[in-house]
């Protein structure tokens, strides 16, 4: 997949009988790849080219000025999710306030027919463009009749009784249902890390974690989750707690790691946790014996988890 990060390298000729779908795809969901599918579908008919238009940084934080947005995708893992979809070009534009003014009209015009090309754009049901996001699906057919491009509207794709959208799958993470939001996302919710020095009492337990110092701000709610834990390429299963340990009295969340069967040193590394299903809430327990009890049917709980998981 070849990648542009601004528009200013891209003219009509670049690409061969583009075909274009515009959006966010934060998350990459099964909605996503019922587009990205359909585009494949369109470019394999024409012998054209697939390409992915996106925004870089997501528009909600320049259009409401939403700096605490917390998005399930780095841009990194939407550009490998994207990768992976089998897209030929991935377009990356600086989503600015000027950028933000631009009519419906002058976005059609100029970038998608006039700078790209396209000779058909794939989008979503609820697909809105342009300044005030004035542009809509009716919009957008009118527009192709007049500049010669075909358009493709993806329906709406429903799992658990939801319509599957970024904004819903970002509320069941918060909410602690990894479990629900896997199952719109067609994979697991992953939060990289480094893991950083802690209170050590996980060894005085005997289960000894690692404390995560997180790369997202999309946090799962506090408890006990089902887990795997890539370490320099090792998928490892395990437990994740995610709270402020009310059984000792902490003031500060924390997302600690405990990873089955091994007992190392890793401090500093870069870690990836992969969030398979929350066990249960947070607890606070008389005593650290308590803990340990819970800990240890936790642990049992999740391997029994894991091998259902696995088949």
């Amino acid at each position: 997949m070849k990648i542009f990060r601004a528009n200013d390298d891209i003219h009509p000729t670049t690409f061969i009988r583009p075909v274009v779908t515009i959006g966010n795809f934060d998350g990459c969901h099964l909605g996503h790849q019922e587009i990205f599918g359909r585009l494949n579908a369109h470019v394999s008919d024409i012998d054209g080219t697939s390409i992915v238009y996106t925004f870089d940084p997501h528009p909600a934080t320049i259009i409401f000025d939403d700096h605490d947005l917390k998005l399930v995708f780095t841009l990194q893992e939407k550009i490998e999710a994207i990768e992976s979809m089998g897209i030929d070009a991935l377009i990356i534009t600086p989503f600015t306030q000027e950028f933000a003014n631009i009519t419906p009209e002058a976005f059609i015009k100029d970038i998608i027919v006039g700078m790209i090309g396209a000779k058909g754009v794939v989008v979503g049901h609820d697909f809105s463009f342009g300044k005030n996001n004035e542009g809509n699906v009716v919009f957008l057919k009118r527009m192709a009749k007049d500049l010669n491009f075909f358009v493709d509207k993806v329906d709406e794709v429903i799992r658990e009784g939801v319509v599957v959208s970024s904004s819903s799958i970002r509320n069941m993470i918060q909410l602690g249902d990894v479990g629900c939001a896997k199952k719109l996302m067609g994979y697991p919710y992953r939060l990289p890390g480094e893991v950083i020095h802690g209170k050590s009492r996980g060894h005085s337990l005997g289960y000894p974690t690692a404390n995560i110092r997180p790369f997202k701000t999309l946090i799962p709610a506090q408890g006990v989750y089902v887990a795997y834990t890539y370490i320099e390429g090792q998928r490892m299963p395990g437990v994740v707690n995610i709270g402020y340990n009310p059984t000792f009295g902490d003031q500060d969340l924390s997302v600690e790691v405990y990873v089955f069967d091994i007992d190392q040193d890793m401090y500093g590394k870069s870690i990836t946790i992969e969030f398979i299903d929350r066990l249960r809430g947070e607890i606070k327990f008389p005593d650290s014996r308590a803990l340990a009890r819970q800990i240890e049917a936790d642990c049992v709980k999740a391997r029994e988890t894991l091998e259902k998981e696995n088949g």
